[in-house]
């Protein structure tokens, strides 16, 4: 068996997992030549503590825990040897106004933080850190100020979206994004 034929072999072995990398991010070379160096030096501290910070795991949902997803977190924690973030976020209630939107955000903070118990459990009991942080706004707003807020988030695992979503499949893909590849 060639080498092509074990390198084809593995990638059929993680079927459930799409990684993105994100764009890489730099310091433009126009803001050190047009005098301002405290832009650039507050741009590379910024990356050089994400490089240094410890590996952390941010995990998306939408209050609904997806059982894929959280079997995926927990077995990249451990071999990453990692903590969990563990996100709810949602903009559903957004959408409504007045006591319905109360009614709504209670309901999603319920639902959320009753799964993230159960998750933190069986997290804990294979000696992984979970955080947990409930936000109501727009998914990726959310998500780009907790991995700016915390210098250790590296990957983003996130449910699919559309038909991708359905619980009852074998094989899901998961998107995972690795913040790393767009920090120094």
């Amino acid at each position: 068996m060639g080498f092509t034929d074990w390198f084809t072999l593995g990638m059929k072995k993680n079927k459930e997992v799409k990684v993105e990398k994100v764009k890489k991010q730099s310091v433009g070379i126009g803001t050190m030549a047009a005098g301002c160096p405290s832009n650039a030096a507050g741009a590379l501290a910024h990356m050089l503590d994400q490089k240094n910070a410890p590996t952390k795991v941010l995990m998306v949902q939408d209050g609904e825990y997806m059982q894929q997803v959280t079997d995926y977190a927990m077995k990249m924690a451990q071999r990453l040897d990692c903590d969990i973030i563990a996100l709810d976020v949602t903009n559903k209630p957004l959408q409504f106004s007045g006591d319905r939107k109360v009614r709504e955000s209670d309901r999603f903070m319920d639902m959320a933080k009753t799964n993230a118990e159960k998750f933190i459990c069986l997290a804990q009991a294979r000696g992984i850190k979970v955080e947990h942080i409930m936000e109501i706004g727009t998914p990726e707003d959310i998500i780009a100020k907790v991995s700016a807020d915390d210098a250790g988030v590296r990957y983003v695992l996130s449910k699919p979206e559309g038909k991708a979503a359905r619980t009852d499949q074998e094989y899901t893909h998961i998107p995972v994004f690795d913040l790393r590849c767009s920090r120094l």
